[in-house]
Order: structure tokens, then C-alpha cells, then sequence
């Protein structure tokens, strides 16, 4: 098997200064119907601006572009929430999509709880994982709280609660995936610490370095109750790493169902070393994607691991982001993301970026790898090739890649190009500029 890709610019970035991201996805069950995510960014973690437009044959053409900034930001105060949701997932059984986001909340607004966060390693802002159900061609949505612990609901106007705040903190992982008997998997990042109290650890033994500001890993299952509109969960045992090991815990996790109902998830570590942070990670610990598996429905997983090809090879990738999917093509379970070389330190390097079927076993299959995208002559050192989202065209199968190029220009590294990658995981091997 070997996979095609072909590439283009499609959005330029606005200014110097600024990024150009696109998302898109489905509005309904069934059908052509697209709607298109803007979003204009100018600082790390946040966007400055967002619009969205629909399409009615496919993408082909498109109406008019509308603010919908405000819909997911709030203030109250001197504090700021911003609330958004995931990638979403067609449920056919109950007719509705499916997604996990998340609301985070900043105290004394988002910039100077940034710098808190990163200088000081305060926890000066709050997630929480939402399980969020959209019915079919609607904005009409049903939100819930993800508690995995006892703990309050959010109330409006309300956002200091510690009730709230210091009880079921997390953040959505980056898919749901439905069962083939109904049900619905997907990840979240749990607070470390609340991870070890559920586990009978002391966190100050596992992750002594930040462990106010790290998570790790809980595996969320739930099965549709019609009477409330939306779903009744249950958790896995929560999965967790030493920081000698990920000096930021679990970040940004995947989950999906293999052939064989085998549950795999994968997140993102850290070999970054921070005085900020008081890391305790050895100087030239590897850099790698974690990996762990259920075979019993989700309820237990096996210890994370560095993952690895089917041949056993460990590979090195960044702290990005990555994802995995199921073909709408050929039903196979393909993952994207950064491998690296040996010497990959913290958030770097960041290409290339490639795909690669994922084996019965949930290891990835080196014969299929792929590249996407690398660095090609005239990008600068820091270019990032891991901000992208994607959906799969219903018409052609292919899975539509949309990717903000950071770093591309080394005096201007906000001025990000937005790309459009087409794959086709049963073409031929190549890169079309």
C-alpha cells in the first residue's frame, strides 16, 4: 500500500504578523453541506478572531464569512473563559454528532495568566472536558460536565467556585470514536493529581516537579441516554507517567478502536527541561509519542510506552500534536503526526509531518509511512508542520488536511500560510508543490 499526497496554499495569511488556520466539517449526517472555521492568530494558545462560512456542494463554492468570535469568549471581571469544541463524529444509530471540548477559564484574563503559567508554573488558568452532542443539520447542542470525580457544576457568574475549579479539571483529548454496539470512546488530560488519588498514589512521588499544572490520562466511554439527551459515562483506571520520564505529563491524546476492539491511545510527552517548572528529566532522555492499550472495553490500559514501528524500531517525535483516524476509504486506522530524529528536544523540531497505517497490534506499520510535508529550501528552522486539522470528503474519500505553516519566515514567524493537503491512502507516494 502507498499513499499520495498533493499539496497547495489555500489561504495566505492576512499581514506579517498574523496566521491563517481552517477547519471544516459536516453539517449534517448526510449529504454536502460544509461549514468552514477561520481563525486569525497572534499570540501562542489563543485566537484573535473567528468566522465561519457555509458551503452547500462540497466546498466547491461558499457564502459569505460571519463573526462568530463571541460565541465561544466571555468576560467576567477581570477574568476570561473561552469554550470550544472538538472534532466532531456522526453517530448513525441516534442521528447526531458527537464531540468532547472544554472550557477554560483564565484568572485575570489570558495573557496574564499565560505568563504565569509558563514563568511561574501557577495554575493560573482552569480546564474542564465537556461531552457535547449537536443534532443532525443543527447548531442545537447538549453540553455536559465530564465529572470523573464528585465535584459542582459550572454556574454562570459563578467561575471562582472551588468547588468547581479544583474538582474534575481536564481537557478534551482530540477525537470520539463510535462503537460498533453504539457506545462512544474518547480521551481526556485529568489532573495528575486527581489521577493519583483515584490510583492511592502520592503525586508528590510520581510527579513532584509541577504537578499543579500536569495531567495525565483517563479514558471515557459512555452509552447514549435518549431521556437527557446525551451520554452517561464511565472512566477507565487513569494512566500515569513520571515526570523523570514526560516532564509535562499527558498532552493532547487520541483514542480509537482497532479491528479487533482493542482500545489504543496515544498522547504527547516532553524531554523539555524548565527551572519554571523544577523538571526533574535527565538531560538527553529521547522524545517520543506514548502509547497504551485496553483489551477489556476501556476499563484498564497497559503502562504508557515509547511507541514504536510493527518491526519494534523506536522512533523520536516532538511535543505536537497528532491524530488518529479511521479511513472512510478502506476502514483501516491510519495516524498523523511528527517523526523526528534522535536529537529532538521539547516542541522541536517540528516536520516532517507524516501518515502511517496502524497495525491490529496499535503499532505503526513502517512499510506505509508517508511523508506529508517537510521542510523545503528558504523555511526557517522553526517551521511547524503540527498545527492542522482534517476531515475525510464524502464524495472522493480523501482525507483533507488543513495545516497554518508557523515559522515558515524566520523574521516573521505569526505570518502562517494556511496549506491544503489531499491524501489519498490508496494512491502512490509523492509531494506535489
Amino acid at each position: 500500500m502507498v499513499i499520495t499526497v498533493r499539496s497547495s496554499i489555500y489561504a495566505e495569511a492576512p499581514d506579517r504578523h498574523t496566521s491563517e488556520a481552517r477547519s471544516q466539517k459536516y453539517v449534517n449526517g448526510e449529504g454536502a453541506i460544509r461549514v468552514e472555521h477561520r481563525s486569525l492568530q497572534r499570540e501562542s494558545d489563543w485566537s484573535n478572531a473567528d468566522f465561519e462560512r457555509r458551503s452547500k456542494d462540497n466546498g466547491r463554492t461558499w457564502g459569505q464569512w460571519q463573526d462568530v468570535y463571541s460565541r465561544g469568549y466571555e468576560v467576567s471581571g477581570e477574568d476570561e473563559s473561552n469554550t470550544a469544541y472538538g472534532r466532531e463524529a456522526f453517530h448513525a444509530r441516534h442521528g447526531h454528532f458527537v464531540s468532547a471540548g472544554y472550557q477554560r477559564i483564565f484568572f485575570g484574563g489570558h495573557k496574564a495568566a499565560y505568563e504565569r503559567y509558563w514563568k511561574h508554573g501557577e495554575a493560573a488558568f482552569v480546564d474542564h472536558a465537556l461531552m457535547v452532542v449537536r443534532q443532525d443539520g443543527s447548531d442545537e447542542r447538549t453540553v455536559d460536565l465530564v465529572k470523573y470525580e464528585d465535584g459542582a457544576d459550572y454556574v454562570p457568574g459563578n467561575w471562582r467556585d472551588p468547588a468547581y475549579v479544583n474538582r474534575n479539571r481536564g481537557i478534551c483529548g482530540l477525537n470520539v470514536d463510535v462503537l460498533d454496539n453504539g457506545d462512544i470512546v474518547f480521551p481526556i488530560e485529568a489532573d495528575v493529581g486527581a489521577c493519583c488519588r483515584i490510583l492511592g498514589l502520592d503525586v508528590n512521588d510520581l510527579f513532584p516537579s509541577c504537578p499543579d499544572i500536569m495531567c495525565g490520562l483517563i479514558i471515557v466511554r459512555g452509552t447514549f441516554n435518549a431521556a437527557r439527551g446525551n451520554y452517561d459515562l464511565t472512566f477507565s483506571r487513569p494512566m500515569v507517567i513520571s515526570d523523570l520520564k514526560s516532564s509535562r505529563g499527558v498532552n493532547e491524546p487520541t483514542a480509537i478502536a482497532l479491528p479487533s476492539g482493542r482500545i489504543l491511545a496515544v498522547f504527547r510527552g516532553s524531554n523539555v527541561e524548565s527551572s519554571n517548572w523544577r523538571t526533574r528529566i535527565e538531560p538527553g532522555t529521547p522524545a517520543h509519542k506514548w502509547y497504551c492499550y485496553s483489551d477489556d472495553g476501556g476499563r484498564n490500559f497497559t503502562d504508557p510506552a515509547p511507541w514504536h514501528f510493527d518491526d519494534r524500531e523506536i522512533f523520536y517525535s516532538a511535543a505536537t500534536y497528532s491524530a488518529l483516524l479511521r479511513s472512510a476509504r478502506n476502514g483501516r486506522i491510519y495516524w498523523i503526526g511528527n517523526i523526528t530524529g534522535h536529537s529532538t528536544y521539547g516542541n522541536y523540531p517540528r516536520y516532517p509531518l507524516v501518515i502511517a497505517e496502524v497495525d491490529e497490534r496499535g503499532l505503526l506499520v513502517k512499510e506505509s509511512l508517508a511523508i506529508i510535508d517537510t521542510r523545503r529550501d528558504g523555511d526557517g528552522e522553526q517551521l511547524q508542520l503540527s498545527n492542522f486539522s482534517f476531515l475525510q470528503d464524502r464524495d472522493t474519500g480523501l482525507i483533507e488536511l488543513y495545516l497554518s505553516k508557523h515559522g515558515q519566515r524566520e523574521d516573521y514567524p505569526w505570518q502562517a500560510d494556511c496549506w491544503r493537503y489531499l491524501i489519498d491512502v490508496d494512491g502512490k507516494t509523492r509531494v506535489d508543490d
